[in-house]
């Protein structure tokens, strides 16, 4: 079965295995409810921007999000544990223009092995690229956020730019670090299992 699912696809409940040591696939029922109360905690949401100072999604706009067809959502999580561990997703996929937006979130109170982050990533941005035929996946990470900026940058993301005090955190201003990825940019990231 390939990976690449057309937007008006069926939804997938069954585990995608993808390795021996972790498993991705799209979120079902449950998840959607672990998905929101992940973004209800403060230590978590303080780190996204969904748009209009949103910090948090229910579960409601989290379902939409699920079937809008404009996002990639896949939550992972160990071999051996049916529990997802956390989630990386590829969303505002704009077919026109071949962009989409990548973020990611682990829980860190769940199971998990090194690196578990950035293969469930790696295999994520393969997809959108070849199933949505994305051309550049854009992403932010906090300025004092150093665990996401390693992560992008082991990735392939490449800096583009700072986009200077917009997020606020902590009651503190903070920057953006901006970054891009093309496919090519992917293929050459290293992979460190």
């Amino acid at each position: 079965m390939s990976d690449c699912i057309s937007t008006k696809r069926p939804r997938l409940h069954a585990m995608n295995e993808t390795s021996t040591r972790y498993w991705l696939r799209e979120p079902n029922h449950d998840d959607v409810q672990d998905i929101a109360a992940w973004l209800a905690q403060s230590d978590i949401n303080r780190w996204f921007d969904f748009g209009l100072g949103r910090q948090s999604l229910p579960a409601l706009a989290v379902h939409a999000m699920l079937h809008a067809g404009r996002h990639r959502i896949r939550v992972f999580g160990p071999a051996g544990y049916r529990t997802p561990s956390g989630l990386v997703a590829v969303s505002d996929v704009t077919h026109r223009f071949a962009t989409g937006s990548f973020w990611v979130l682990r829980d860190r109170h769940r199971p998990a092995y090194p690196n578990m982050t950035y293969d469930a990533s790696k295999h994520l941005l393969r997809e959108a690229f070849e199933c949505d035929r994305l051309s550049c996946i854009t992403a932010w990470a906090l300025q004092c956020n150093a665990p996401s900026q390693r992560l992008l940058a082991k990735l392939g993301f490449r800096l583009i730019g700072l986009q200077r005090e917009c997020h606020l955190i902590e009651g503190m201003r903070d920057g953006r670090l901006l970054y891009d990825l093309l496919p090519d940019d992917l293929a050459v990231a290293p992979n460190t299992r």
